[in-house]
């Protein structure tokens, strides 16, 4: 509205305020009103019931992290949370942790490890990303094939609702049938039905089981892709279980000088316990792989390599594009050769990322104009509905996916479960201010238009 100082009013509430554009991980753009910097619960409170009376829209920022526009927004109250970053309490015989949203991810598992235990879940950007947007977007990781997403480390949750209002939602208990299971909810909800404001992880000891890592160059897609229907069908469970293609390889080796094997079939990157490695050097053998056990340096130095791919390719592109479907690990060879298919149809580089043991493939597509990958995009992910799959298994949904998530839901599930997301964030946010337009709400304005 013409002469409204957004800054002025947050400042007036004694708040701690800038003016900046911002962009997220892909180059989305965030343009708000005011940036908002809350220490306490309370201070939300105070943003939150100011924002619901003007009908001001919000979108809270972790650490911009984000894969899918979801943070994008454009005169908003953008929360930044980095201030609210204290572990609150470590709690070592009822084992779990409670924290405020803006702690690091990597720093909560070093403080954790300390006390002999540790958060599963590990995305990608653990060094970057903060644990209040791994929980709104339900993040997964390399560590997902034995330990999930956020999804199933998280216990309890308290939120600032958007009519400003305060709930803890859910108890730090292994057990909880009181009521529905409203914790799960705000879990992947994408900042759309309120402000997380502390957080009660589940944790573990760290194992005590021998882990062995193994680093696997593979003739063929084909045979990669035999590798992980084996393992799956003689029962071992690996701790991680990655690939990479041959782009991937070429990419790290040389942005990052990785000094890695390259192979037509791509690397499997393995962490399993000593029991199996006898039945896994038997399955490699078998589809012709090489394998080399590594030490512990190698291995952190790998793993390192893995986590740092995304960055890699995108600096060897103008655009990027990051897919995140996942297949049944049953499909994972139809998968890849419908992928290699779209490649060579659209004559683009298009290398995969994958979390291969949950059958989770990042596809990431690179190109001169982002316009032009458009149309690509949506066939991956059709690629994944088609194969009985999902349009995303950790990155959300956010403004990018939301056509095809319509689809998706229409297709597996039909349009009322759509409907009823719909209901939810209307009783939750009647108002409409928190993060608006994307996500759900969106989905479901594509599907009415088709």
């Amino acid at each position: 509205m013409e002469g409204f100082d957004l800054e002025k009013e947050m400042k007036e509430l004694n708040l701690t305020t800038s003016k900046e554009s911002r962009e997220d991980f892909l180059s989305y753009k965030v343009k708000p009103g005011v940036i908002v910097y809350p220490r306490t619960e309370e201070e939300i409170v105070k943003v939150v019931d100011y924002a619901n009376r003007k009908r001001i829209p919000i979108v809270t920022w972790g650490a911009g992290t984000s894969l899918t526009g979801a943070v994008s927004c454009e005169g908003c109250i953008l929360i930044d949370m980095k201030y609210m970053s204290s572990i609150l309490e470590i709690n070592d015989v009822d084992w779990y942790v409670r924290t405020q949203p803006g702690v690091n991810l990597e720093y909560l598992n070093k403080k954790l490890m300390e006390r002999g235990f540790f958060l599963p879940p590990d995305p990608a950007s653990f060094f970057l990303c903060s644990v209040g947007g791994a929980v709104a977007n339900s993040s997964g990781g390399m560590r997902g094939v034995k330990y999930g997403t956020f999804r199933d480390w998280v216990l309890a949750l308290k939120v600032v609702l958007p009519t400003g209002e305060i709930v803890k939602i859910g108890e730090p208990l292994r057990k909880n049938r009181a009521g529905y299971d409203l914790t799960h909810l705000f879990v992947g909800s994408e900042g759309t039905l309120g402000v997380i404001t502390e957080i009660w992880f589940r944790i573990v000891p760290l194992p005590k089981r021998k882990l062995i890592p193994l680093l696997v160059s593979m003739p063929s897609l084909d045979s990669t892709a035999g590798v992980i229907s084996d393992i799956r069908k003689s029962g071992i469970m690996p701790e991680i279980a990655e690939f990479m293609d041959s782009e991937v390889l070429k990419t790290l080796n040389v942005h990052l000088n990785a000094g890695l094997k390259e192979s037509e079939g791509g690397m499997l990157i393995l962490l399993i316990e000593d029991q199996d490695l006898e039945s896994i050097r038997n399955i490699i053998r078998k589809w012709d792989g090489d394998l080399t056990e590594l030490s512990d340096k190698e291995w952190e130095r790998v793993y390192s390599l893995r986590a740092q791919a995304a960055i890699a390719l995108k600096a060897s592109a103008k655009e990027m594009l990051v897919e995140d479907i996942v297949v049944p690990v049953s499909k994972l060879m139809d998968a890849i050769r419908k992928l290699k298919e779209l490649e060579g149809k659209f004559n683009v580089r298009m290398p995969v990322i994958a979390h291969i043991g949950d059958g989770n493939l990042h596809p990431n597509i690179l190109l001169e104009e982002k316009e032009v990958a458009l149309e690509l995009f949506e066939k991956v992910g059709e690629i994944a509905i088609e194969l009985g799959g999902s349009i995303s298994g950790e990155h959300g949904i956010g403004v990018q996916k939301t056509k095809l998530m319509a689809i998706q839901l229409a297709k597996h599930n039909g349009v009322k479960v759509l409907e009823i997301m719909k209901r939810i964030k209307e009783i939750i946010d009647p108002n409409d201010i928190m993060n608006p337009g994307k996500y759900v709400e969106l989905a479901y304005n594509e599907s009415m238009r088709n």
